[in-house]
């Protein structure tokens, strides 16, 4: 198994879990010295944690939200931030190898 297995997205994970998996690639790639000003990874992290903030804010792993939108505008919105997660793990996982 190739270290950027380990940070891959399933369809069955919640969106924190996608959230922890790309917030732990981050971190540890923001820590390596090698990296150091090749990448915006202050912006990276503002953009996950708005992103994080709106699924939180419409309860997509709870499914009680009370903002008016339906039962199926949540799911759409839980398959954006999900495919965003996903987005932003494929551009981060470049510099694993």
């Amino acid at each position: 198994m190739s270290a950027s297995d380990l940070f891959d997205i399933v369809d069955s994970d919640t969106v924190w879990d996608a959230w922890l998996t790309t917030v732990n690639l981050l971190d540890m790639l923001e820590r390596s010295q090698r990296l150091a000003g090749l990448y915006d990874f202050a912006r990276t992290r503002e953009m996950i944690s708005s992103i994080y903030r709106t699924a939180e804010l419409h309860s997509i792993d709870r499914g009680a939200c009370k903002c008016g939108l339906s039962e199926a505008e949540h799911a759409l919105l839980r398959r954006k931030i999900m495919t965003f997660f996903k987005m932003q793990l494929a551009n981060l996982k470049r510099f694993v190898y």
